[in-house]
């Protein structure tokens, strides 16, 4: 049986569908240059997290590569699964 009009879900949300200063596209009190910076942060961290737990996987032996340690700024630190977090 189908329905007979689907609903505009966006309504559901408080504010009656407005989406001004929520998510991305709001309005934003930073200037474009420290919009760029932390974007760029976030990225850089991103990347920093991916490097500790490939190294963290080639401490424990499921990887092999020498250059692992290179990549990774400071102690390294051992990554628990997402599962277990």
């Amino acid at each position: 049986m189908a329905a007979p009009q689907i609903p505009n879900l966006s309504t559901f949300r408080r504010g009656q569908g407005s989406s001004i200063g929520r998510g991305r596209g709001g309005p934003s009190s930073l200037s474009d240059e420290d919009d760029k910076a932390t974007k760029d942060q976030i990225v850089q961290q991103t990347d920093q997290d991916a490097s500790v737990s490939r190294l963290s996987a080639v401490e424990l032996g499921y990887l092999i590569d020498p250059f692992a340690k290179r990549f990774v700024s400071g102690p390294s630190q051992r990554r628990f699964p997402i599962i277990n977090r």
